[in-house]
């Protein structure tokens, strides 16, 4: 059954819009004017990395509805923050995102970790997400079609130049984006693998999609965690490459926002 079940909400405006939450929320005394949003988020899914950041750069917590989740790095002036700790998948992302557009956030770097299903992909390998397969809901009450969803041309450049100025390779590659990570079968990995897929992971499809529909940059990179392109599937989600794949993609991401 194809998503949406009704096509014709492409044509009627949403019920209620995220900045009407953010209203709510603002009129409970969860938001204060005073305060203003980041011009730029890292978006961060591994509370191992944004624990890692908490701990080892100078930060500042939001005050009010986001404080949980969003930390402004000293270092940029404010200018960037990291938010984490909102959980993992399509729809949390998606909610969060649009947030944080509402919010007043100009652009957005999606980092995290992600499956490889090529050979050659090893443990803390940094692939540049050139698109996303839509196989997660999300992106399908956004953006009719099912072709790849796409990052912002610009900001994925940008990443790659930071990359490049750190001197850390990285590869750019589609990603296959599903909400069941563990409802993945052979057959669709070698479906999404002949379209050219090298990664899988949860969110960027439906990231891409909303960016799109609201007209906010985004992009998005991964390390490599775990590996399922040979015949038994390969976890290395703890290991000291993943970890430092995950610092490399936190400190390019600030590079490429904070300009």
């Amino acid at each position: 059954m194809p998503l949406p079940l009704n096509p014709d909400k492409y044509r009627e405006p949403s019920i209620f819009k995220p900045q009407d939450f953010l209203e709510y929320m603002r009129k409970c005394g969860h938001i204060s004017d005073e305060e203003r949003a980041p011009e730029a988020v890292i978006l961060s899914y591994q509370k191992s990395l944004f624990d890692y950041v908490v701990k080892n750069h100078p930060v500042r917590f939001h005050s009010g509805y986001f404080k949980p989740h969003m930390a402004y790095l000293e270092e940029t002036g404010g200018r960037v923050a990291i938010v984490g700790r909102f959980g993992v998948g399509a729809p949390a992302a998606a909610v969060m995102l649009e947030e944080l557009i509402a919010y007043g956030v100009g652009s957005f770097v999606s980092i995290g970790t992600a499956g490889g299903l090529v050979k050659g992909l090893f443990p803390g390998a940094i692939v540049l997400c050139s698109g996303a397969l839509r196989d997660e809901g999300v992106s399908y009450h956004y953006v009719p079609g099912g072709g790849p969803a796409l990052p912002d041309e610009t900001l994925s450049n940008a990443l790659g130049e930071a990359f490049d100025s750190a001197g850390v390779p990285y590869r750019p590659g589609l990603s296959w984006t599903t909400d069941a990570i563990y409802r993945e079968t052979k057959g669709e990995l070698d479906s999404v693998a002949a379209k050219g897929a090298i990664t899988v992971e949860m969110e960027a499809s439906a990231l891409f999609a909303v960016a799109r529909y609201r007209e906010a940059p985004m992009a998005a990179c991964f390390t490599i965690s775990d590996s399922l392109a040979e015949t038994e599937w390969r976890p290395e989600f703890l290991s000291k490459d993943t970890n430092e794949g995950l610092e490399k993609l936190y400190r390019a991401s600030v590079a490429a926002l904070n300009t």
